[in-house]
């Protein structure tokens, strides 16, 4: 039985303001609208480990330091919608006292409670805090927080920054720009530039993107969402491989297969995702702790008679290439996005609810920027071969609702098992749906990584 009991937490910044939400802030607040008043499936959940010697008082002076530093932590959201930064309060915090229970059990039990928890945005400071004590040594420290404060980026930001201040001395950091801080930019004429030049280009590929990338095939019924989840060694072996090898990020060239195997499941001659991107590119903006992300679009050609005899790298290339195209047209106001492509789909006789998504969940640099040794051809498909058996397919039940998917693909680990799940919405990738979508990933990506004349064609004709 754990013993719980509240713990007062006062904090102060003399930081009190208010202003409108940022880009990446109006992105999540749609989506936050759009969802059911009680879904609580995006809110955030990290777990920091206490170092041993370090007791209550200075777990919580770290806490409220913390608080303190992030603008994002103490600030509500009203309609309008507007940004309220509070200058005074206290940090919603509960102590566990574990007893005699295993802590990783406890801490997976009591960090589903926190984070399952509806905030309510207008009222309740957007994070709550758990400190779980063995006879009252802190263990760990429990944070979730509403994805309308902080994204998963902006999240490991706060874990990194509570491990340093826990720390015996503390290390203490400036911190990034604050979010209204972040507002001047987008008003200020170069951010409306930026902007402006970024709504171009969406519009002028919006007008000619395949519908069925982009266009709804709901007829206004509910989402009908099916699930399916790839564990594979063997995938996570040729994605980092092909990286190596041609010097792209391992997450372009899943970028790159993924739009190839969907352009070919819709029979198109290309694809087009539109990918969640962490738009951390001028050096203010890097430390920012806020909802942040926003959307870049990502268009392939993928034609197999145009491509007949283009080589994986040159594949790969094109990938990298439309990628960074996409990357430097990602920042915008989104409810300008919104007005932009009701009235393109308008135009094409589109209903414009059914986009196709890629997200790359992985949320530290380490992580992102790992590029594994190209190994040797034959070492390779020995260790391709002994890894396929491995390879775990599943249907997950998932109580979530992506806005505005037909298809929708999360990667969250590509280390030594690449871990990939894809919703699509019932029937649009056909009978073999998204687990059919998953195996066939997978082999178009191990042939791209073992067959030396793998060409565009002949992957697009094998996905086919």
């Amino acid at each position: 039985m754990t013993t719980t009991y509240p713990v007062t937490v006062p904090f102060r910044t003399g930081r009190a303001a208010e202003g409108p939400l940022i880009w990446g802030q109006l992105a999540i607040w749609n989506v936050l609208r759009w969802l059911p008043p009680d879904d609580t499936t995006l809110n955030l959940l990290v777990e920091v480990p206490v170092p041993p010697g370090r007791d209550l008082p200075a777990v919580l002076a770290a806490l409220r330091t913390l608080v303190e530093r992030h603008d994002s932590l103490h600030t509500v959201y009203d309609d309008g919608p507007v940004q309220r930064v509070v200058g005074a309060g206290e940090i919603p915090l509960r102590v566990h006292e574990l007893g005699d229970r295993g802590l990783a059990e406890a801490s997976a039990e009591l960090g589903e409670v926190l984070r399952a928890g509806r905030f309510d945005l207008a009222a309740d400071l957007p994070l709550r805090v758990a400190v779980l004590v063995r006879d009252g040594a802190p263990q760990t420290v429990l944070l979730a927080a509403s994805h309308m404060a902080v994204d998963g980026w902006s999240f490991s930001i706060v874990r990194g920054d509570l491990a340093n201040l826990l720390a015996d001395p503390p290390v203490v950091v400036e911190p990034g720009q604050q979010p209204l801080e972040r507002g001047e930019y987008e008003r200020s004429p170069v951010g409306q530039r930026r902007a402006a030049k970024a709504l171009q280009y969406w519009e002028k590929h919006l007008a000619t993107i395949p519908p069925s990338m982009i266009g709804s095939i709901r007829d206004g019924r509910p989402p009908n969402l099916d699930w399916g989840l790839i564990q594979s060694p063997a995938l996570a072996l040729a994605v980092n491989d092909l990286a190596a090898r041609h010097g792209v990020p391992p997450a372009t060239v899943l970028l790159g297969a993924s739009t190839l195997g969907l352009a070919a499941y819709t029979g198109e001659q290309e694809g087009a995702l539109r990918t969640i991107v962490s738009t951390r590119f001028r050096p203010a903006s890097r430390g920012v702790v806020a909802a942040f992300n926003q959307n870049a679009l990502f268009r392939l050609d993928c034609d197999p008679e145009r491509h007949r005899d283009e080589t994986v790298e040159r594949l790969l290339r094109r990938s990298a290439d439309a990628a960074l195209t996409a990357y430097a047209h990602c920042e915008y106001d989104p409810r300008d996005l919104d007005a932009m492509f009701t009235d393109v789909a308008a135009r094409r006789g589109i209903t414009p609810d059914g986009y196709c998504f890629f997200n790359d969940t992985r949320y530290t640099l380490a992580d992102r920027s790992a590029m594994h040794a190209a190994l040797p051809a034959a070492e390779l498909a020995e260790r391709i071969q002994a890894a396929l058996p491995a390879t775990k397919l599943r249907s997950p039940v998932i109580d979530r609702r992506p806005m505005h998917a037909n298809f929708f693909l999360f990667l969250m680990d590509l280390g030594d098992t690449a871990e990939l799940m894809l919703c699509v919405e019932h029937g649009f990738l056909g009978r073999r749906g998204p687990l059919g979508f998953l195996a066939d990933l997978e082999r178009l990506t191990v042939r791209a990584a073992l067959d030396e004349q793998a060409t565009t064609a002949a992957l697009y004709t094998a996905a086919r």
